[in-house]
């Protein structure tokens, strides 16, 4: 019957011995409990080595009672699953030591067993909070912190390695600190590798973070894959002095996006104000038909519209509908002929062109619109890099998006560096053997 258990429970040690499995209530819930001896035979003392046994038979080392402890062993059938274990001790008449013994799955001075420390290794791999991890391995939070804080050391160190040639640099809200609330995060560009996690994104801390990394490890950086942030841009010439800044091509878009769209709803709140208020409406409906590629407009399909009355208005196409749109406000016409001539050259990547028709732009174009615009013109060579190169921030979006998962389970974080480490897990940076 023992051994059978112990197969059960994955029990490799010969020197433990089962007796009997019970069902008792433990810290107020019912708790399957393996009643267990853990005597082995020595050989020697641990201590000065002297053998168990002289040669006429007089013993030196003699068992001196035992020690109960409670190994918790995490659930099993969906209950609590500890075992009461016995574990002799011994005493030795040469050096009058006592010690006692010690078993494979059981650290000295501990209660719980190595396999539910695993087992909350790896389910700290997962988007789990830590109460839940602490529920499922029948173990306190203040448990599953502390083995968290214990990885700590297989944390790589990267400062005498070598940076990836295209390094991706973004930022993430961590926590709410006096000096800065966003965290900053890079990762390798080709591979898609997360590098390092620093605590602040100021150009400050930054620059002290990367500076621990030699010049010639620095010098192997060839591209910097960045938003339109400014300290990023800057972080370029004074860390890395062969790297080319690549802006990032979503944020291109969604700045000529937002540009056009905060120009829509400026619009439609004047038309309401003069008492357009069915034009307004009708331009708030259809607004993702505005900022759709002139190039997918279909042409040819005739339906109706929401908001569009069918006895006065026959069936339209995508285009006639938006040239209905574009009818009611004729700053939104130019507005939108501009936003579109901009956005194709782009998409072609026509870098040139892209570049003199944002400094051209048609002078009786909303003032405000065309700063937005404009607020392109100081990242040129970003922009121009970005349509040259094949390289984007969408794998380090993806990891943000993964930790945005991982805060919102958890309830956000107090501690920088937990989530740190548990950002390094999730993403396979931290390998136990």
């Amino acid at each position: 019957m023992s051994h059978h258990i112990k197969q059960l429970l994955k029990i490799i040690d010969p020197d433990l011995i089962i007796s009997t499995v019970t069902q008792e209530s433990y810290h107020g819930r019912q708790t399957q409990v393996v009643h267990a001896k853990l005597s082995p035979e020595w050989q020697s003392c641990p201590n000065c080595h002297s053998k168990a046994m002289t040669a006429d038979n007089q013993h030196i080392l003699v068992k001196n009672g035992s020690k109960q402890v409670t190994v918790r062993l995490g659930t099993y059938h969906h209950l609590p699953l500890v075992r009461r274990l016995a574990k002799q001790r011994y005493f030795c008449r040469n050096c009058h030591s006592h010690y006692t013994a010690q078993t494979y799955f059981l650290s000295p001075h501990c209660s719980i067993s190595k396999q539910v420390t695993f087992k909350i290794i790896d389910l700290l791999q997962e988007k789990l909070s830590l109460t839940c991890i602490a529920k499922l391995t029948q173990v306190s939070i203040t448990t599953v912190i502390r083995v968290l804080k214990s990885l700590a050391d297989y944390v790589p160190d990267r400062y005498h390695e070598r940076l990836p040639e295209v390094l991706m640099v973004d930022e993430f809200r961590s926590h709410a600190t006096i000096e800065d609330s966003m965290s900053f995060i890079c990762a390798d560009g080709q591979t898609g590798e997360l590098v390092d996690i620093f605590p602040s994104r100021k150009l400050t801390d930054l620059k002290k973070s990367f500076l621990r990394y030699s010049l010639d490890v620095r010098h192997t950086v060839k591209f910097l894959v960045t938003d339109m942030n400014a300290p990023y841009i800057e972080l370029t010439k004074k860390v890395f002095p062969n790297a080319k800044v690549i802006i990032d091509r979503f944020h291109i878009v969604r700045h000529l996006n937002d540009a056009f769209n905060q120009f829509r709803v400026r619009e439609m709140k004047r038309l309401k104000a003069a008492g357009f208020t069915e034009e307004a409406r009708k331009l708030k409906s259809h607004w993702k038909r505005l900022l759709k590629n002139r190039q997918s407009i279909n042409v040819s399909e005739y339906k109706r519209w929401q908001g569009f009355r069918s006895h006065r208005y026959p069936l339209m196409t995508e285009g006639i509908l938006i040239d209905r749109l574009l009818s009611y406000s004729e700053p939104l016409k130019k507005a939108y002929h501009a936003f579109h001539a901009l956005a194709d050259a782009f998409r072609r990547k026509e870098g040139t062109f892209f570049f003199e028709l944002l400094t051209t732009l048609p002078a009786d174009l909303d003032d405000t619109f065309r700063q937005k615009l404009q607020n392109l013109l100081p990242f040129k060579e970003g922009i121009l890099n970005a349509m040259i190169y094949p390289y984007s921030n969408g794998k380090l979006e993806a990891k943000n998006t993964h930790t945005k998962t991982l805060k919102r389970i958890s309830y956000g974080f107090k501690s920088f560096e937990n989530m740190r480490l548990r950002i390094f897990m999730i993403n396979g940076m931290i390998q136990i053997k």
